[in-house]
């Protein structure tokens, strides 16, 4: 024992030495990291492919940087709404002309490929909470802070005029950061750990915006603890007072000045919001029909809406879908089995999820003999690091959630771990017990459905860009999903559906439940 601690403690000195005697980090690394080098070669060139094997190769006609390509032209839908006069809430939003342009791309995708009966279903929204401008300033002496990633939580409510708050700091926003603060009628900062795949993050997971409300604060602010200064929008945080995300950079500053302002000479903010409940906006769910054989159906759902350029959520989804589009349409109708449904939802990001609420109560009368639903959302994301204080993308796609029908169709089950494999679609090992999120929520108990996402670390930001979705990852799921659908067609409707799932996906074990109820 002595012998190996001598040796132990040798070591340590010799490394103590080394370390002392080792040059300074260059300028500019960040504390605790590394300062990453230039790129040596470009991300999009080097990603990792999964190539189709010799039984896959009809697949191989499904091809990843046509599927990005419409990524781009999704993306630029956005900006081009951005550009158009609306500088800080943007994106492709239900109701407005950005939405319009969506369904007009997608209704001119279908009938390109040569769908039938290619149409919009429309739809009157309920008025949409549409924030027109917002400015947050802070200030104390002569320094001023433009708060400029500061983003209001969906449905917030606006300030009716300017409000001047004083500013205090609560840490996490726990009880005890609480403790011994007077927040009434002050502007609140509170530290926020995102938590991608919950879509939430920590102020909301532990309550602490409600909690500041509860304690009388007249404004809160969520700073998202990713590095750089990313703008996120939140959905809502069920809270009555103005209440907003932040990016670090800009939190870290506020924090630093309430710091330094010292007890009895808070910092002032400045808060102006103005919201409009805009009525009388229309949106629509985009359909094409591939007709196959008989009657029965496959669906297959993408929806359209999202927040920014929105790359992932759901630029990617609607790509998958038009490429199952384009890979079926080549098939002779005599070799499709069953009925192909493409639908181009409204989305859920704003003003209700008016598609998804439909379909529900139609599910009987539009989906009576649907055989597998897939609901192509977040397909695929770049893989990201939080290396210190840096987010580093890696060459490759992301592991996905996912759910293939629950245990009580374990043939589908089957089809799709067989068909994730074959085209490198990383998964964890455990499936959700339930449809992870999004346009299959309220069908997956009633349909055989597949969905695989991801929540990536970019999530409802200003960075979730083409730039953040893989050709790679395109390719290979939607290469899946066709090969799935080809699977599910060599089975009997009565091999794929059951009695309804249970509300939580929890069911009694296999092999305590009778024949033909599984």
């Amino acid at each position: 024992m002595r012998s190996s601690f001598r040796i132990y403690g040798c070591a340590a000195v010799v490394a103590a030495a080394l370390f002392a005697q080792a040059p300074a980090p260059p300028a500019g690394t960040p504390p605790g990291g590394v300062l990453r080098g230039p790129m040596i070669y470009k991300l999009e060139d080097h990603l990792l492919d999964w190539p189709a094997a010799p039984a896959d190769k009809a697949y191989a006609a499904i091809d990843g940087h046509k599927l990005h390509t419409y990524v781009e032209e999704l993306t630029a839908i956005s900006r081009h709404y951005r550009d158009s006069g609306h500088p800080q809430f943007w994106g492709r939003i239900i109701g407005t002309q950005a939405d319009k342009d969506t369904a007009d791309w997608m209704v001119a995708k279908f009938r390109q490929i040569g769908l039938s009966d290619v149409h919009v279903q429309p739809f009157s929204l309920p008025p949409q909470w549409m924030p027109q401008k917002w400015e947050i300033t802070a200030t104390n002496g002569g320094d001023t802070l433009h708060l400029d990633t500061a983003q209001p939580a969906y449905q917030t409510p606006g300030t009716k005029g300017d409000l001047d708050l004083e500013a205090v700091y609560a840490g996490t926003g726990s009880e005890a950061d609480f403790l011994g603060r007077d927040v009434r009628g002050k502007a609140v900062f509170i530290f926020s750990m995102p938590l991608p795949g919950s879509w939430r993050h920590t102020a909301t997971a532990e309550d602490a915006l409600r909690r500041a409300e509860s304690k009388g604060a007249a404004a809160i602010f969520a700073v998202i603890a990713l590095p750089g200064n990313i703008r996120t929008q939140l959905y809502p945080t069920r809270t009555n007072v103005p209440t907003f995300s932040m990016g670090m950079q800009d939190g870290y500053a506020m924090r630093d000045m309430i710091g330094k302002a010292g007890a009895g000479h808070a910092p002032h903010v400045k808060v102006r919001l103005d919201v409009d409940m805009t009525p009388g906006l229309t949106s629509g769910t985009v359909w094409g029909t591939l007709p196959g054989m008989t009657d029965e159906t496959i669906v297959i759902i993408a929806h359209r809406d999202g927040w920014f350029e929105a790359g992932t959520d759901n630029a990617s989804g609607v790509a998958t879908a038009v490429g199952l589009a384009e890979y079926f349409a080549k098939i002779p109708k005599e070799k499709r089995r069953r009925t192909i449904i493409f639908l181009g939802h409204t989305g859920h990001h704003n003003g209700g999820n008016m598609s998804g609420t439909w379909l529900l109560a139609h599910r009987d009368e539009v989906m009576s003999k649907t055989a597998l639903l897939i609901n192509a959302e977040h397909t695929a994301t770049m893989q990201t690091y939080l290396l210190g204080e840096d987010i580093r993308p890696a060459n490759m796609a992301t592991g996905m959630l996912w759910y293939a029908g629950g245990p009580r169709r374990p043939k589908l089950q089957d089809i799709a771990i067989h068909a994730f494999r074959s085209f490198g679609v990383a998964t964890y090992a455990s499936p959700e017990r339930a449809a992870p999120g999004g346009e299959m929520s309220g069908l997956w108990p009633y349909v055989p459905g597949v969905q695989a996402s991801d929540y990536n670390v970019y999530f409802h930001s200003d960075h979730e860009s083409a730039d953040t979705v893989p050709w790679t990852g395109l390719q290979s799921i939607t290469r899946a999903y066709a090969k799935i659908i080809d699977g599910v067609n060599t089975l009997p409707l009565s091999d794929l559906q059951r009695p309804p799932e249970p509300p939580n996906g929890v069911i009694a074990p296999l092999a305590s439940q009778s024949s033909g109820s599984g």
